[in-house]
């Protein structure tokens, strides 16, 4: 029986310095930061956090506790402790508090699990609670009868749940830091927002640029009509700027312009970009401008991976506290966050408590949705829903950035939750005066039922010296890439590039070259150097990459797909013609004769582009914005976008929508592949000897290792297990590494002479 004294009780075991972390002490301070946290997301918030903060750990006067963390008995389910204050806030109906202290370990619950847990016979709460109760009390305070949740999330059950997830967010960061701090004698600093600052540096390097041109005009035009625009409250705003309008800077120029009002009591930006391919260019771009001291302003936060457990190794299971390292996720506590949109999205219904952590440093913020048309469908409906809360009681600014601006309009057999008329502010004025002065492009559409066969497209792009093909598959990429090598002059074969997700991302960033200064025989130096340069490339170039080629060949495809191809085409407005006048270049779509489609929504998109392209003139997809309205509706009409999350918000099920949330729902596997750095990535983890109570593998070494890595669909992966092409990395590690001699030099994984034939870049 532990002693009735004050201090006698402890929340974790002792640090590198010799002292334990005296219960009293985490919770006071757990409250503390829990309520700091939410005054500055909502305040409504304050008293309910403070008080999910001061109960999480309750359980922990419990002597079998206490005697766990002293050695005295071994960990066993005695030593669970959440369900003790779980317990105690569902039976003053404290169904907030309730949620997030069963879960601030485990994860949320749905609902009927809360209830089982709470109420089961399993750890005996009626009889156990009130001696719990006194210790807590005397050392701390009496519990009121009353707390005050906020009154909007009985507005309704969305607004209910959501607010549930904002206060999981605040008790679970607010335990994190108080946790790590201990174990690490330290707090972690942070920095404010200096949005002033921050938009001084960005005017300084807007004006360092030429303003001589046509062009330089109307991306001057478009960065200030932002800095005019943020002036309005926070809200929902659309920028639609055609490729080459200079987004990218003009976006942060809003949301740094749009913080400096006082009023809008803004705490940070986050960029959300679609695709990995991109997100380390735009970071770079943003530190580069904003941050040059290099003081962490800009961090970036890739999609986080889980690290499997090594069977292999003989370091015990070891309590969340003595390794916080391992476990801790980015809280997103610094003034520009760039991130994906799968870590993004897939965080606003998550229940683990790693992808929740960040949530309530998203209120207060300016999102940015880079390519926002990428928003997936199937998730739109729950996702607009969201973006709606987050405006209304957290206070949360969005820019909505394309060059094909999607239409969220609330439609009755469709968008249920679209926005109403007037509700997205457009941030730039006169769109199609934009859309025709940028224009850099002419675009040829096929005619009904003319099929282009692989030989023919090989032959017209071996005529030119330079030129890009996209394609939707894999298989089609190579297989137009193995023709175009044989059609081009044999001095010529070294620039004939393919890329694809077949191939890593070091792999591919290697072949397109640095921005600034890329290496000979690279795709950006040819192209600079008017060199010969032929690439064969699926999607993944589409988006954000920067690439200049004089004409573009793109499969038929979904519209926006089409049109963000054009932005690869005379994106600096180089081309000029025989007498020296700017030029437009070339795209043309082409439907390939074998017209293998990726399944579900990819198709659907592509017969309704081949519909409205049978109806207009080719010269819309680069002039009429208004276009991708049509567009959209139609789209919006014949796929899912709710995919049940809403119903199952509604009822609290916070797993089954953790299930439904994912981004990307395949059943792709990892496989690290021996390019570059990463076969001495490979070879230095495998040889790493072995040393009792430290892991051979951690976060660190899966972070360095995802640059090497391509997802293969589970037929691929089995297939090349059969083969014996691929072998753990470790013993007992279900992380694999392909052997040597699979891996192409141009192609990335090939099986039987071709890369692997799934649809997804």
């Amino acid at each position: 029986m532990v002693n009735e004294s004050s201090n006698d009780y402890y929340a974790h075991s002792e640090n590198t310095f010799g002292v334990p972390h005296a219960l009293r002490d985490h919770l006071q301070a757990v409250g503390n930061l829990a309520r700091g946290f939410a005054g500055k997301s909502c305040p409504a918030l304050s008293d309910v956090a403070y008080w999910a903060g001061l109960l999480h750990d309750l359980g922990k006067y419990r002597d079998e506790f206490q005697q766990y963390l002293r050695a005295e008995r071994d960990s066993s389910t005695e030593t669970h402790h959440a369900v003790y204050g779980a317990a105690l806030a569902y039976r003053q109906d404290w169904l907030g508090p309730a949620f997030v202290i069963a879960g601030h370990h485990a994860g949320l619950h749905d609902v009927h699990e809360l209830q089982t847990l709470v109420e089961g016979a399993t750890y005996r709460t009626d009889e156990r609670i009130p001696l719990l109760l006194k210790r807590f009390e005397r050392e701390l305070m009496e519990i009121p009868k009353h707390i005050a949740e906020p009154l909007f999330a009985a507005k309704n059950e969305h607004s209910a749940e959501f607010y549930i997830r904002m206060l999981f967010s605040t008790l679970v960061d607010a335990d994190f830091l108080d946790t790590e701090a201990h174990y690490k004698n330290t707090s972690r600093p942070s920095l404010e927002l200096q949005a002033t600052e921050l938009l001084q540096r960005l005017i300084a390097e807007k004006e360092s640029k030429s303003s001589e041109g046509e062009l330089n005009a109307i991306r001057n035009r478009i960065f200030q009509q932002c800095i005019d625009k943020a002036k309005e409250s926070p809200g929902f705003f659309s920028l639609t700027v055609p490729t080459g309008g200079g987004k990218t800077l003009a976006g942060m120029a809003f949301a740094l312009a749009h913080a400096t009002q006082p009023q809008n009591q803004l705490r940070r930006i986050i960029v959300v970009i679609p695709y990995l391919s991109i997100i380390e260019q735009n970071a770079a771009q943003y530190r580069r401008v904003l941050d040059p001291e290099k003081r962490g302003i800009v961090i970036e936060h890739h999609s986080a991976v889980n690290v499997p457990e090594d069977k292999g190794e003989t370091r015990p299971r070891a309590p969340f506290e003595k390794h916080p390292e391992e476990y801790a996720a980015e809280n997103w506590d610094a003034p520009v966050i760039v991130t994906t949109s799968v870590q993004f999205i897939e965080s606003l219904f998550a229940n683990r408590t790693s992808r929740c952590r960040k949530l309530h440093n998203i209120a207060h913020s300016v999102v940015i949705f880079d390519e926002v048309q990428t928003l997936p469908s199937h998730l739109l409906n729950p996702l607009l829903n969201v973006f709606r809360e987050l405006r209304d009681h957290y206070g949360v600014s969005f820019v909505f950035s394309t060059a094909t601006q999607p239409a969220f309009r609330h439609r009755p057999l469709s968008l249920t939750d679209g926005f109403k008329p007037g509700e997205i502010q457009e941030i730039t004025q006169d769109t199609g005066k934009i859309f025709s002065g940028l224009r850099r492009v002419s675009i040829h559409i096929p005619k009904p039922n003319e099929d282009t066969s692989w030989d023919a497209l090989a032959g017209q792009i071996s005529q030119r010296d330079q030129g890009l093909c996209i394609v939707n598959i894999r298989r089609h990429a190579f297989e137009l890439w193995e023709k175009l090598r044989r059609a081009v002059p044999q001095n010529e074969r070294e620039a004939v590039f393919h890329l694809s997700s077949a191939m890593c991302a070091e792999h591919r960033l290697d072949m397109l070259g640095a921005d600034h200064d890329p290496k000979h025989g690279t795709i950006r130096h040819r192209l600079r150097n008017n060199q010969p340069c032929r690439l064969v490339s699926t999607q993944l170039i589409e988006a954000g990459v920067d690439v200049d080629f004089p004409i573009v060949w793109r499969a038929l495809g979904p519209l926006d797909s089409i049109v963000q191809a054009a932005g690869r085409c005379n994106r600096e407005n180089r081309l000029r013609d025989a007498s020296g006048n700017p030029a437009l270049g070339e795209v043309i779509v082409f439907r390939p004769e074998d017209n293998t489609l990726p399944p579900g929504v990819y198709r659907t998109a592509t017969d309704i582009t081949a519909s409205l392209l049978a109806q207009v003139e080719a010269d819309a997809l680069a002039t009429d914005h208004k276009l991708f309205e049509r567009y959209f509706d139609r789209l919006y009409q014949l796929v899912p976008n709710d995919n049940n999350i809403q119903n199952e918000r509604g009822k609290l099920h916070f797993r089954k929508v953790a299930e439904l949330g994912l981004v990307i729902q395949n059943d792709t596997q990892p496989v690290i592949v021996p390019y570059g750095k990463g076969c001495n990535l490979i070879e230095e983890i495998r040889t790493r000897p072995v040393i009792k109570g430290h892991p051979r593998f951690g976060r660190d070494d899966l972070r360095k290792l995802q640059r090497f890595m391509v997802n293969l669909h589970q037929r691929d992966f089995q297939r090349l297990l059969t083969l014996k092409a691929i072998t753990p990395l470790l013993p007992n590690l279900e992380i694999h590494v392909l052997a040597e001699g699979w891996y192409h030099p141009n192609l990335g994984i090939v099986i039987d002479k071709r890369p692997t034939e799934d649809f997804f870049v």
